[in-house]
């Protein structure tokens, strides 16, 4: 098991390959725009070659660990959150059970 491995877990190596995406699109966008001439067809294919790298790192950071602390559910826990307080809202305003507190 590698060092790497250890620290990120088993989605490592799509977090690196991310992350060179995400330098290479970077690099081609420092070099287009130290030109004369800027071409903003090619800034923009560069942004989006960065902004993939950025995603396959993030999905990496996400889905590619086993610890369940580095999972990235704030938003289904969010529609939970919401989803309790709108039921007890519903229950005051309809006269339902007033002990009910989640």
């Amino acid at each position: 098991m590698s060092g790497l491995e250890e620290k990120l877990g088993p989605g490592h190596q799509q977090i690196v390959l991310g992350l060179l995406i995400f330098a290479a699109g970077a690099l081609w966008g420092i070099m287009i725009a130290s030109g004369d001439e800027i071409n903003l067809q090619d800034l923009f294919i560069s942004a989006v070659i960065m902004l993939s790298g950025a995603m396959i790192t993030m999905l990496g950071i996400s889905f590619g660990t086993d610890n369940e602390d580095d999972r990235t559910n704030d938003l289904q826990d969010a529609i939970t959150e919401l989803t309790g307080m709108l039921n007890t809202l519903q229950a005051k305003v309809t006269g339902g059970s007033e002990g009910e507190d989640e």
